[in-house]
This record gives structure tokens, C-alpha cells and sequence, in this order.
């Protein structure tokens, strides 16, 4: 009998191929090489092993990206700039790769976040996990945002829910097109945003200041 473990890894790579419901439950079986009674003795059903593949591999990538942003943010020193913690903070732990390297798997962009739409329309379990993460995500842009004004590093004039709101929709569309093209550096994409957004919003002086570098250089 093939462990669960084993089960769910090629339940996913087939969701990831075919969908959630092009695959088969006799498929999953055939694929992962076990029986019947095998698979049901480690699932209750197939929504019960549907649940635990998102569980498994689907909520790290709307969960872990949070918790670092939370991490970092905690662990901020008054000397770091509020272009570092941009990148650190905010865009840093949410690359596909990092992702990617947390699960121990490799696959297409497309291919995953296809899944994940039709994950959204069909689970109400993703639909929340997708709600909270956009949440949590506007949350600690706007808390290094805030703390940037505070400082004077971000121009009096900025709008904060403005910016908040452009900088979520720059990086929807860089995941819309990654989606187009698997072969798009969402990590290079990332880093002209920042480079951009900190052009847009920094006050002369802190702009100045870190424009070539410095202890608190975040993107080069």
C-alpha cells in the first residue's frame, strides 16, 4: 500500500496537469500505483483527499508569505529604511520561488495558479485562504507605508490608500502576465516596482540618500 504522503503528492501533480476535475479518483489510484482499499484507508472520500492536497500544498502559498511579512516586520531595526522593508517586508516573501522551495517541488506558474482558479470558483476553503491573504498583504504594505511617512522617507503628499492600491494591482498584473508567460522573472518584476514605487513616493532627501546603496540598500 502507497503511503498517504505518496497519495497526495501525485493527486496534486495530476490536479496540477489536468484540474481538480479532470482527475479521477481511479486515475489518482492508478498513478500513485495503489489500490482501492489502499487510498481508502488513507482518505475518507475524494473531497476528504482534495481538502488535504490544498491543505498540504495550496495554503503555504497564501500562508507562509504572511507569516514571513509578520517575521520581518517584527523583527525591524529603527536604522533600515523604508525602501528595505518594501522589499523584505512585503514583495521578498511573496516570489513563487520561495514558495516553491518551502513545499519541495518544482512545477509551472500556470499550471499552479490555473488550479488555483479553479480551486477559488469551486472551495470555499481557498476562497477564504485568498480573501485573508489579500487582507494580510495590504495590511503590512500599509504599516511600511505609514512608518515611512512617520520618518519622513515617503513624501507628506502621498496618498497611502492610493499607493496601497496601486502597488496591489502592479503586482496582480505581474501574476496575470507570468500566467501568459511561465517564463516571465517574477523576482526581476518585483524589484522595478520597488524600484519605481520608491522613485514615486520617497522624499528627495531619502530618495538621495539611498540611491547608490548604503548599509540599508535593499534592491540593486
Amino acid at each position: 500500500m502507497k503511503t498517504e504522503a505518496y497519495i497526495l503528492e501525485t493527486a496534486f501533480r495530476l490536479f496540477l496537469e489536468k484540474g481538480f476535475s479532470d482527475s479521477s479518483t481511479n486515475e489518482i489510484i492508478r498513478e500513485a500505483q495503489s489500490t482501492k482499499g489502499g487510498f481508502y484507508h488513507c482518505f475518507a472520500s475524494r473531497k476528504d483527499l482534495i481538502l488535504q492536497v490544498i491543505e498540504k500544498y495550496l495554503k503555504p502559498y497564501y500562508v507562509s508569505p504572511i507569516a514571513k511579512m509578520q517575521q520581518v516586520w517584527e523583527q525591524r531595526t529603527d536604522d533600515v529604511c523604508t525602501k528595505t522593508l518594501l522589499w523584505e517586508v512585503f514583495f521578498a516573501p511573496q516570489r513563487f520561488s520561495v514558495y516553491q522551495k518551502e513545499i519541495g517541488m518544482e512545477f509551472g506558474f500556470r499550471d499552479f495558479y490555473c488550479l488555483l482558479y479553479e480551486g477559488i470558483k469551486k472551495y470555499e476553503v481557498i476562497q477564504k485562504l485568498l480573501a485573508e491573504n489579500t487582507r494580510q498583504r495590504e495590511r503590512y504594505l500599509r504599516y511600511v507605508l505609514e512608518r515611512g511617512k512617520q520618518r519622513n522617507e515617503i513624501a507628506e503628499q502621498v496618498d497611502i490608500d492610493s499607493c496601497v492600491m496601486m502597488t496591489l494591482a502592479m503586482q496582480d498584473g505581474i501574476l496575470a502576465l507570468k500566467v501568459l508567460d511561465n517564463q516571465i522573472d517574477d523576482e526581476q518584476k518585483y524589484r522595478c516596482i520597488v524600484q519605481q514605487l520608491w522613485r514615486d513616493i520617497a522624499t528627495q532627501e531619502a530618495y538621495t540618500k539611498y540611491l547608490h546603496g548604503g548599509v540599508n540598500r535593499a534592491v540593486s
